[in-house]
């Protein structure tokens, strides 16, 4: 503890008052960046399970607007908004999810 005052201690392995104090503040000070750390990376955790959720399922609603649209050209226009709206949906989740957290 080399930034703590230089004070009488009875022992010479013994700890001052200020030299117990100043470490135990510290260890709060590390126990509370340590969960607020955990806390943050739980957060982007989830954020990223639900942009890979999202993204994979953009992809299967595209992937199937195609395939439907090969079937059915003349029903291009009415599948590509349907296929846009769900995936502009998807993005508006993801991104109230951002919001919450």
């Amino acid at each position: 503890m080399a930034n703590l005052p230089v004070t009488y201690s009875r022992s010479a392995l013994g700890l001052t008052k200020v030299e117990r104090r100043a470490s135990k503040e510290i260890a709060l000070t590390r126990a509370a960046s340590s969960v607020l750390a955990a806390r943050e990376a739980a957060k982007i955790e989830a954020i990223t399970e639900v942009a890979d959720t999202a993204l994979l399922s953009a992809a299967e609603v595209s992937s199937l607007e195609g395939l439907l649209v090969m079937r059915t050209p003349h029903a291009a226009g009415r599948l590509g908004y349907v296929a846009d709206r769900a995936c502009m949906a998807m993005g508006n989740v993801v991104a109230q999810m951002g919001r919450r957290l």
